[in-house]
């Protein structure tokens, strides 16, 4: 029996490429100007600069760091980074954040489940506090979880374990719904928790390998949930 609910909030809850694309292109537009280089050579100095970032820190949540991916930029072209990288991110989110909208149905869902739910998220704890005030969802949450507190990234037991314990109920009373299939399913299913996976454009190729997985149920839209939830429960 379904008694609670852990959400994923990046790429689940909202559209991240809606959001992402456009504040990514703000920010280095910006570098630009200001460092005096072509918008081809800072974007391709940012895409190494974030997988390196990312495999030096692989599996924290510093990994996902807008600040140091543009401070590695700033160094990169051999300037100091204690002004320009500050200035880039906060362009970043300020546009991020400007785009950022629910999925459509997301808010009909969460005011009708009925059930505690606990947001469990990669990145780091303030930017994703910001995400949840700035999409109005906090009314419906009772708890969220993010890899900085936990120490770990999705799909490390460690994060689902944790929003397990903030909801104080046991594994098979969970769901885990998610748009990523290595991190939420596989993740949420080596526990014990079934799984809604969301499929999404970026992930449609991925269908197949997701119905292959036990307890795992796929949607497209949010508007299905609840149906598909009665099921289960």
């Amino acid at each position: 029996m379904i008694k609670g609910i852990l959400l994923d909030l990046d790429n689940t809850v909202y559209d991240y490429p809606r959001a992402h694309l456009p504040a990514l292109a703000a920010a280095l537009h910006w570098f630009e100007l200001e460092i005096a280089q072509d918008f081809a050579s800072v974007e391709a100095t940012y895409i190494a600069c974030r997988k390196q970032v990312n495999e030096q820190l692989h599996g924290l949540a510093a990994s996902h760091s807008r600040l140091l991916y543009f401070q590695r930029v700033c160094e990169n072209f051999g300037l100091l980074p204690h002004r320009l990288a500050p200035q880039a991110e906060d362009i970043y989110w300020t546009v991020f954040f400007e785009n950022m909208q629910l999925r459509p149905g997301c808010l009909a869902f969460l005011e009708s489940v009925k059930l505690p739910v606990a947001i469990v998220s990669d990145l780091t704890a303030r930017i994703q506090f910001d995400k949840i005030a700035a999409l109005e969802i906090f009314p419906y949450i009772t708890a969220i979880v993010t890899s900085e507190e936990s120490g770990h990234e999705k799909p490390h037991a460690r994060i689902f374990e944790l929003a397990a314990a903030k909801l104080k109920l046991p594994h098979h009373d969970l769901v885990m719904i998610g748009d990523s299939i290595e991190r939420d399913i596989y993740g949420a299913s080596a526990i014990g928790i079934k799984s809604f996976w969301l499929e999404t454009a970026e992930w449609q190729h991925q269908v197949a390998l997701a119905q292959e997985i036990e307890g795992v149920t796929v949607f497209s839209e949010f508007s299905q949930l609840l149906s598909l939830m009665q099921v289960l429960r």
